[in-house]
């Protein structure tokens, strides 16, 4: 592809979301109705992509990375000390990709994306509570983080998204923080 690099990134871009809108509207997903709702024929779909899997791959990374470049950019000094804050700036991060990372949490459509998440959140989940990677069972507080809030996350969408995004983030960083006992005496998010 001796493309210019914008045409290039626009026609994957195009791709990718032609994907999501398929997968959110639970139509049938294949390498023809991808490639005919971006408006573009197989053989360029087979220049960016191998295959369906590739493309969900590459979409659900496209997401992650999408969510880390907004991350660093709102907080280039590290995360604030008050959790209000902290919720109502990441709620704003995840207004634009939020949609698709909730959604293929909420509906389990690949179960491997739970270690991306793992993988994605590592860093984030050190710095926000202080840990070091090699701290003694890092994995289990990690993996027991991220099952946590996959669930929440879940019932919010079964729920029909009640809560605002701003107290789910809330709500979901005091289970992890504090656990139950400690959610149970903590201050509803009106009054934090």
């Amino acid at each position: 592809m001796n493309k210019q690099p914008e045409l290039t990134d626009k026609t994957r871009r195009g791709i990718i979301d032609a994907y999501w809108t398929l997968l959110m509207n639970r139509e049938k997903l294949s390498v023809i109705s991808v490639s005919k709702a971006s408006g573009v024929n197989r053989s360029t779909f087979y220049q960016y992509f191998l295959d369906m899997e590739d493309l969900r791959d590459k979409a659900e990374m496209q997401i992650l990375e999408d969510v880390k470049k907004k991350i660093s950019q709102a907080f280039p000094e590290g995360f604030p000390i008050g959790l209000k804050e902290f919720a109502k700036i990441y709620a704003g991060i995840l207004e634009d990709e939020g949609e698709r990372l909730f959604f293929i949490i909420s509906t389990g459509l690949n179960s491997s994306f739970v270690d991306k998440l793992k993988d994605f959140y590592a860093p984030i989940f050190a710095k926000l509570f202080g840990l070091e990677p090699d701290t003694p069972n890092f994995d289990y507080a990690l993996t027991f983080s991220v099952s946590a809030i996959s669930g929440i996350v879940s019932k919010w969408y079964q729920d029909g998204k009640k809560l605002s995004l701003d107290e789910l983030l809330y709500n979901c960083y005091w289970l992890v923080s504090a656990g139950i006992f400690g959610f149970a005496q903590m201050k509803p998010y009106s009054e934090a």
